[in-house]
Parts: structure tokens; sequence; C-alpha cells
């Protein structure tokens, strides 16, 4: 907790990334990530075409796991529930942290279901 003059910051983190390695199969394509994003705070992430921007955002509502050779190392924290502990089910993840896309993108699923 920061203490600034006084007052108590009481900056509540809604997703917490320990140490976050994705593969694609051997490919390692993003490594070694520990990053909080806190709750009412606008957080971006920058960088240029290719570094793993999109990749990381996607492992925060478990799109990668619609990926075959897709694997991940390390803790991701969802307002402190590890999101890919055995019990989680990840449609409900996707419920609750939704993506914006630069183009459409469906999922390989229906209309209807998508």
């Amino acid at each position: 907790m920061a203490i600034n003059v006084g007052t108590v910051n009481q900056t509540e983190t809604v997703l917490r990334t320990e140490g976050l390695n994705i593969y694609y199969g051997k490919f390692l394509a993003v490594r070694d990530v520990w990053m909080d994003v806190p709750r009412n705070r606008v957080t971006a992430f920058i960088g240029p075409s290719g570094c793993g921007k999109s990749t990381l955002l996607r492992c925060y509502n478990r799109l990668n796991d619609l990926i075959e050779s897709f694997r991940a190392e390390g803790k991701v924290f969802y307002y402190g529930e590890n999101l890919y502990a055995p019990h989680v089910d990840p449609v409900e993840v996707r419920r609750k942290i939704g993506m914006v896309f630069q183009r459409p993108n469906p999922f390989p699923k229906s209309i209807y279901e998508n």
C-alpha cells in the first residue's frame, strides 16, 4: 500500500501476472511477464508489431486456449483468483473479461454461438 501525504491509496489490483511465459509449441512468444493492472486506471501496451501485446491480452480472457499449440507457464490472477486453475471455466472467464478487436475476429463457431 502506498502512502501519499497522509492519505492511503487503496488501488485494487484487478489483474496480476506473475512470471508468465507464453509458448506456441516450442516457440517462446512472450517471456517472464510480471505486472499488476490496477482497477479504474488506464493501462496501455505499447510496442512494435509482433512483440506479444495481443498474445498477452488473450491470456487475460483465455482466448489463447483456442490455439492448439498454446501453453502458458506462470500465473494470471483476476481479483485474486488464478485464471488457469483447473476448476476455472474459460467460457466464464470470457464472460467477465471482454476484448475489443482491431478487426472482426469471430470464434470458430457458428454466427449464433458467437
